[in-house]
């Protein structure tokens, strides 16, 4: 995932309240760094990966 945020430049927010296009990208953003909530790094092992489990929605430790 690459991940790019606005210069302090950019207005995020407008009159109306946040641009839609920027909304929508933080929403996807913050959905995605969620799927790591369950994730316990303590418990990986040295070059262990993660593996996307599609049935249980959310990432779960995989073989090296």
């Amino acid at each position: 995932m690459k991940l790019s945020l606005p210069a302090q430049t950019v207005a995020i927010q407008t009159d109306q309240g946040i641009d839609p296009i920027w909304y929508e990208k933080l929403t996807a953003m913050a959905a995605f760094i969620n799927y790591f909530s369950e994730v316990n790094f303590k418990t990986l092992t040295n070059g262990q990966v993660l593996i996307w489990n599609d049935a249980q929605k959310k990432f779960l430790p995989g073989a090296n």
